[in-house]
């Protein structure tokens, strides 16, 4: 009874399951999270929360990069947080200079 306990407890596949379950679960619930946060915020009148940085999105790659995964590491791209942060370094980058129209708007306000 006791080889047949150090047989199944004691191996090292089973050490190598446990951790890929325990990083693919902690990956997966921050991934989900900013999800659902980012569904949360689309509703009108909710609290506006903030997301967790894309750190869901990114143990998800990492992990399957971990597993011999190879192009499917891609998948961790897909977490929203991911994307509000190209979008935001698009938009300083190549959008309107935000600064100069608040000026503007107060110099029509205060009629100079």
């Amino acid at each position: 009874m006791n080889e047949l306990f150090d047989r199944i407890f004691n191996s090292e596949m089973l050490d190598t399951i446990a951790g890929y379950v325990l990083l693919f679960g902690v990956g997966l619930f921050f991934y989900l999270a900013n999800w659902v946060i980012l569904f949360n915020n689309m509703k009108p009148g909710n609290k506006w929360s903030s997301m967790i940085p894309p750190l869901g999105g990114l143990v998800i790659a990492v992990g399957i990069l971990i597993a011999g995964g190879g192009w499917w590491a891609l998948l961790g791209l897909t977490d929203p947080c991911i994307g509000m942060i190209i979008y935001t370094i698009v938009i300083s980058v190549f959008g309107k200079d935000t600064d100069k129209d608040k000026d503007k708007e107060e110099k029509d306000e205060n009629g100079q």
